[in-house]
């Protein structure tokens, strides 16, 4: 070990005169501590559940010799950006008596502090366990972080947007939530007057903590414009109207997702009075609005929501999936009966009481 080949050293200031780890030895120095002092160190490594250090007496003894307080300070001052941090420092002010003053201040320190710290100390203390000058850190290599918390640009917006319509659109546990799963309850079921507020599903907590966090905003930043604050958050609220003959009817719900084009919009307005012609209240019918889809990306996609989810359009499909998607990739006329038809066929009740053979695809005999 490098203890006994220390004690051969001729010359046993090798590693200079200074305060050297090379030179301790925790089982020959250990008796030379005070009781209160091996009290501390031993409760520390009990307790403390940050520290990552190998031979952690090895350590904790070595960092007697120093101030730790100042050990911390002078690290941002050395290098404000990116300071290195040993793992057992923190716990140290936390436990030992001697930095109780530092526990009444609640750690609180200013940069007057870091610039009154003894960057000499810090050499010191990096001497000691090998070093020859205090090693610096780019901020890249350390997991601190910084909020930016300026106003979000159109791409950072239109990812956003994508992340929210990822989320909303392909809900794994939703998608895979079967009708005779032990899980399934009654407002799962789409007829169910409170679908949507199953507690097998987490938006309606994750909604009510956005509203509370939004509340608590807009008291904060009261003083702030309405256009300010809108650029961070905005709630949209709607009127919820009881429509009993609606319900009644209902059978369906059609939605159609474009990007933000006129020519995409006005084909969207042009299905909607379609299927209102067609079906009245027995068919809902939404055009959602992808506002991070551009044109390029060839979206104009339609499915409908009933007694199951079936995609019955997509131009994004027709472009990258040809070989299985076989449907036109634009909706003319031809197009906009075909899925007249087919809704009409998948709301019915012959649709209602069938079944399809890929629903038993993964039965094995």
């Amino acid at each position: 070990s490098y203890h006994a080949a220390r004690d051969q050293l001729e010359n046993q200031t090798f590693f200079g005169s200074e305060h050297t780890m090379a030179y301790m030895d925790v089982e020959r120095d250990w008796n030379a501590l005070s009781n209160e002092t091996q009290d501390e160190i031993l409760t520390l490594i009990e307790y403390s559940n940050t520290m990552a250090c190998p031979e952690p007496e090895m350590w904790l003894m070595y960092d007697l010799n120093f101030n730790v307080t100042n050990l911390i300070l002078a690290s941002f001052r050395h290098n404000p950006e990116a300071p290195i941090l040993f793992t057992q420092w923190m716990p140290q002010l936390e436990v030992y008596e001697k930095y109780a003053d530092q526990r009444e201040r609640g750690f609180q320190w200013t940069w007057n502090d870091v610039e009154a710290a003894d960057v000499n100390e810090l050499k010191k203390y990096y001497r000691g366990i090998g070093y020859d000058s205090i090693p610096k850190k780019e901020s890249s290599e350390t997991g601190i972080i910084t909020l930016d918390e300026s106003p979000m640009d159109d791409e950072e917006r239109e990812m956003m947007a994508l992340e929210n319509w990822m989320d909303e659109v392909f809900n794994e546990e939703s998608e895979n939530l079967m009708f005779d799963d032990e899980n399934f309850e009654p407002r799962d079921n789409v007829f169910d007057e409170d679908y949507g507020s199953s507690s097998t599903d987490g938006t309606s907590a994750v909604e009510e903590k956005f509203m509370k966090e939004f509340e608590a905003f807009e008291r904060e930043f009261s003083e702030e414009s309405q256009e300010w604050r809108d650029q961070f958050a905005t709630v949209e609220r709607y009127e919820y109207k009881d429509d009993p003959e609606g319900q009644k009817e209902f059978r369906g719900h059609l939605v159609v997702a474009c990007p933000p084009e006129d020519d995409d919009l006005k084909l969207a307005e042009k299905i909607t009075e379609r299927f209102g012609e067609e079906f009245g209240k027995a068919v809902f019918v939404e055009t959602r609005v992808l506002g991070h889809a551009r044109p390029q990306d060839n979206v104009f996609e339609v499915w409908l929501e009933s007694y199951e989810i079936d995609l019955l359009h997509s131009k994004r499909q027709a472009f990258i999936n040809s070989k299985v998607w076989k449907g036109p990739s634009e909706v003319d006329d031809e197009q906009l009966e075909y899925l007249v038809d087919r809704v009409k066929y998948l709301i019915s009740d012959e649709h209602r009481y069938s079944y399809r053979m890929s629903d038993f695809s993964d039965i094995k005999a």
